[in-house]
């Protein structure tokens, strides 16, 4: 393995602490090189290292802090603008929530929407719920039959 910024191969090779998208500390393969010093980490089985941050992020009892919010966004596979869209605010609203210097807090119901899709592993889009409240309220009552030993939508 090769330095991408100076060339020189024979990286180093440790296992060290590091932060993970700022939100957790795991274990890590570094190789560092030995005539410049950068460092390239890599993480084991990264999609089962997300999935089980994400769970415990959304376990906890604390409210989110803007980079769990940005990271539990990222997991579910949402861009600042679709969750920002899905959830009827403005792309900076998304923004101030997520924001180091100046965060605005996530209203606690949305947390509590945010929290629970990551429990899932699913987006909202999955539930078929991205499309809820999108036309004007119904007029009619929805009608169901037993089908088979099973209720159904007529």
């Amino acid at each position: 393995m090769k330095c991408v910024m100076c060339g020189k191969a024979g990286l180093k090779r440790t296992r060290e602490q590091v932060t993970y998208n700022e939100v957790a500390v795991v274990e890590a393969s570094v190789h560092v090189c030995p005539r410049c010093g950068e460092r390239y980490e890599g993480f084991d089985r990264v999609e089962e290292l997300s999935q089980t941050v994400a769970r415990q992020i959304a376990r906890r009892a604390e409210r989110l802090t803007p980079a769990e919010i940005r990271f539990l966004r990222k997991y579910l596979g949402y861009s600042g603008r679709d969750f920002a869209a899905f959830l009827g605010v403005t792309p900076e609203t998304v923004s101030r929530w997520e924001s180091n210097s100046s965060p605005k807090p996530m209203p606690l119901s949305t947390e509590k929407l945010l929290r629970y899709m990551a429990m899932n592993d699913r987006p909202v889009s999955d539930y078929g719920l991205d499309q809820a409240g999108s036309s004007e309220q119904a007029s009619y009552l929805l009608e169901f039959k037993q089908q088979k030993g099973t209720w159904a939508q007529s």
